[in-house]
C-alpha cells in the first residue's frame, strides 16, 4: 500500500490547483473563457513547439503516436455516433470528447514523472504527440461542430495555432538537431509550468461560474464506459499483441499505454466547451468527477499490477 499512498500524496497538489482556480474565479472575477483562450491559443502551441523542437527522434517509437491518434479517432467517432443517436443537441459532441480524450498533459505528465525515470518520460511525450495532434484537429473540430456548421468548424480549425506547432517544431528540430538555445529553453520551461498550472486551474475557474452541477447518470455512465472499459480494453489488446506477437516494446512502454488509457477526461474539454458555449457546466462537472475519481483509481491500478 506504500505505492498507493505515495502516488496519492503526490497527486494532491494538482487538486490544490483546481481549488485555487475556483477561488480565483469566484472572488477575483477571473473568466474561464478568457483563461481558456490564453491556454488554447498561446500556451499549448508554445509547449507543443518546444517539446517537438527538442525531441530526440527515435524511429523505434514512431508508431506509438500514430497508434494513439488512430485509436482516439476510432473511439471519438464511435461515441459521436452513439451521442447523435441519443441526444439531439451539442451533448453528442461533449460525449464524444469526454469519453475519448485523456488529460495526458496537465494530469498525465506529473503522474509519469512520479512513476518513471526522466528518460522514460521523454518516450511518454512521444506517445502523447498523437493526442496533441488529435486535440489540434479532430477534437477541436468536434467541439466547434457543436456550435457551428461544418464549414464554420473547418474555418475555426484552420485558425487553431496548435495545428501548426508540430510541423514548425519538426522544422526547428531538423535545423538545430534538437538543441535549442539556452535562453529559449529557459522561457519554454516557464510555459511548460504554466501549462500544468493553468490547465488544472481552468477546471476550478469553470466550476466557480457554475450556477449548479449538471450531473446526468446516463451521460456519465456513457462517458465512463469509454474511460474505464473501452479504452483499457483497447490498450490491453495492443499490449497483448505486442507482448505475445510483435515484441517491439518493453514493459515500461506497456505500462505507459495502460496508464494513459485510464487518465481522466482532458481539462481542455472544459476550455473548448467554454470557448464554444457547448455545455460548459456539464463539461466542468464531468471533468471534475473524472479527475476526483482518478485520485483513487490510478494509484489503485498501479498497486494492483504490483508496480
Amino acid at each position: 500500500m506504500d505505492t498507493f499512498f505515495y502516488l496519492l500524496l503526490n497527486l494532491l497538489p494538482l487538486y490544490g490547483l483546481i481549488g485555487i482556480g475556483f477561488v480565483g474565479g469566484r472572488y477575483f472575477d477571473i473568466e474561464s473563457k478568457t483563461m481558456a483562450n490564453l491556454v488554447i491559443f498561446i500556451i499549448v502551441p508554445m509547449v507543443m513547439f518546444g517539446y517537438v523542437s527538442q525531441l530526440k527522434l527515435n524511429y523505434t517509437y514512431i508508431f506509438l503516436p500514430i497508434l494513439y491518434y488512430v485509436l482516439l479517432c476510432i473511439v471519438a467517432f464511435s461515441y459521436y455516433r452513439i451521442g447523435k443517436a441519443i441526444y439531439p443537441d451539442s451533448r453528442a459532441n461533449l460525449l464524444a470528447l469526454t469519453a475519448t480524450t485523456h488529460n495526458s498533459g496537465y494530469y498525465g505528465l506529473p503522474v509519469m514523472l512520479i512513476v518513471f525515470p526522466q528518460e522514460w518520460v521523454a518516450v511518454y511525450m512521444v506517445i502523447i504527440l498523437g493526442g496533441i495532434i488529435f486535440e489540434a484537429t479532430v477534437s477541436y473540430y468536434i467541439a466547434a461542430r457543436g456550435a457551428f456548421d461544418a464549414r464554420q468548424s473547418l474555418k475555426k480549425l484552420a485558425g487553431y495555432p496548435a495545428l501548426y506547432a508540430v510541423p514548425l517544431g519538426l522544422m526547428m528540430n531538423a535545423a538545430t538537431g534538437g538543441a535549442l538555445p539556452e535562453m529559449v529553453v529557459t522561457y519554454w520551461t516557464y510555459f511548460k509550468g504554466a501549462y500544468v498550472v493553468m490547465g488544472m486551474m481552468i477546471i476550478g475557474v469553470a466550476l466557480s461560474k457554475m450556477q449548479h452541477f449538471e450531473f446526468s447518470l446516463r451521460f456519465n455512465a456513457l462517458v465512463y464506459s469509454g474511460k474505464l472499459i473501452v479504452w483499457p480494453a483497447l490498450m490491453g489488446a495492443v499490449v497483448a499483441l505486442d507482448t505475445y506477437v510483435l515484441g517491439f516494446y518493453g514493459p515500461e512502454v506497456h505500462l505507459m499505454l495502460m496508464l494513459l488509457s485510464i487518465m481522466p477526461p482532458a481539462a481542455n474539454v472544459t476550455a473548448f466547451a467554454a470557448q464554444f458555449n457547448t455545455g460548459p457546466e456539464k463539461a466542468a462537472t464531468t471533468v471534475l468527477a473524472g479527475t476526483l475519481l482518478a485520485l483513487l483509481y490510478i494509484p489503485l491500478a498501479l498497486w494492483l499490477i504490483g508496480h
